[in-house]
């Protein structure tokens, strides 16, 4: 075993026979590999900066056979020392880094793997930070008087609680308003479409006559846009969105700011809050019920035991269908009623206005 070993470092020119391989080196091969549709656009552009930025001024002329725990413990501490949080440079060094160094141990380039060896202190987990209902009332109200274009938006993630990835990723073609079924199918991350966070994501949730009434007069539905929910140039919604305009309305009203995820965490914990089915809740928002028990149960100060036993321990909610395994062929199952949005006749056709309007100046 050891000859075997030792003839594979002699191939590899460990002693200073033939080429030695540099992290740079490596680096350049390695990165033409990481290209669409095997890797996104948005995760290149993570590697391609962190290296750039931090990894290889710092280790693109080391031999990678000389790598070692303590190099890369100090390249830690120096980051640290940049005033970089820990979060941050664990995914420099164990996320993108190692990232590079797992493709070269399984091409023969190294066989050790420092980054195993390092240890990492256990952070904080980050809770969920739901708006309470009253707050998610005074935003409606807000979006609703003072931009009303971007209300069904908002109240849409209200309503179902949908990552802001899936909303924005939502096409027509998944949206059947005849029946109120939405299939939740896949995701627009920085542009990229891609699939849902986890195969318990991919899934058909049921909406409200309110909801399904909203997105009947949505300007993409009028302009034959593809995407559902789109801005005012005709492009899908994206994260940029949120850093202005939902920081803004937050600050309007003098709430307390929470990324606009939190419609999401705000849907969630009202449900448990009001005692509704774990396993519903989960279905319907993609989730897992471990996952609800631990953050949000948990944040209530909850657990299973607490909430009235009419729900408990029901496989299927009263009136509704059960997906089973949630496996994208099913409906997600709901033990309640989604929150209700208003759409009277006076609001629709303060949209209809609004997105007539919009349609001109498109086309002027």
């Amino acid at each position: 075993m050891l000859a075997e070993a030792r003839l594979r470092q002699y191939i590899r020119g460990e002693f200073r026979f033939g080429k030695k391989v540099t992290v740079g080196e490596y680096y350049e091969k390695w990165i033409e590999t990481k290209k669409p549709p095997v890797v996104r656009e948005s995760a290149v552009a993570n590697y391609k900066m962190h290296f750039g930025k931090y990894v290889l001024p710092e280790f693109g002329r080391a031999l990678m056979s000389t790598l070692t725990v303590q190099a890369v413990s100090s390249f830690r501490s120096s980051l640290l020392a940049k005033g970089l949080s820990l979060k941050t440079c664990r995914n420099i060094i164990d996320a993108f880094f190692r990232a590079l160094w797992r493709d070269a141990m399984i091409e023969g380039i190294v066989e050790h793997n420092p980054f195993a060896l390092l240890q990492w202190p256990r952070l904080p987990r980050l809770r969920p930070d739901p708006f309470t209902s009253d707050e998610r009332d005074r935003i409606l109200a807000w979006w609703e008087k003072n931009d009303f274009f971007f209300f069904p938006y908002v109240a849409f993630q209200f309503a179902t609680g949908a990552r802001p990835s899936e909303t924005h990723g939502l096409k027509w073609q998944d949206v059947d308003l005849d029946r109120g079924l939405i299939s939740i199918n896949k995701g627009l991350v920085m542009g990229e479409e891609d699939a849902t966070k986890t195969a318990h994501s991919d899934r058909i949730i049921p909406v409200d006559g309110d909801v399904r009434g909203l997105l009947a007069v949505l300007p993409s539905k009028i302009l034959g846009i593809e995407h559902v929910f789109v801005g005012k140039r005709g492009n899908p919604m994206s994260k940029k969105w949120a850093e202005h305009n939902w920081k803004l309305s937050l600050e309007k009203l003098g709430i307390r700011h929470r990324k606009f995820y939190c419609t999401r965490h705000t849907f969630i914990t009202e449900l448990v809050r009001a005692g509704e089915n774990l396993k519903a809740i989960a279905d319907y928002c993609g989730t897992s019920v471990a996952m609800i028990e631990r953050d949000y149960c948990g944040r209530q100060g909850l657990s299973m035991f607490d909430l009235p036993s009419t729900n408990l321990g029901q496989p299927e909610s009263a009136g509704v269908v059960s997906s089973g395994n949630n496996d994208g062929n099913g409906i997600a199952g709901l033990g309640f009623e989604p929150r209700r949005v208003s759409t009277t006749k006076a609001l629709q056709r303060e949209t209809s206005v609004a997105y007539a309007v919009w349609q001109l100046a498109k086309s002027a």
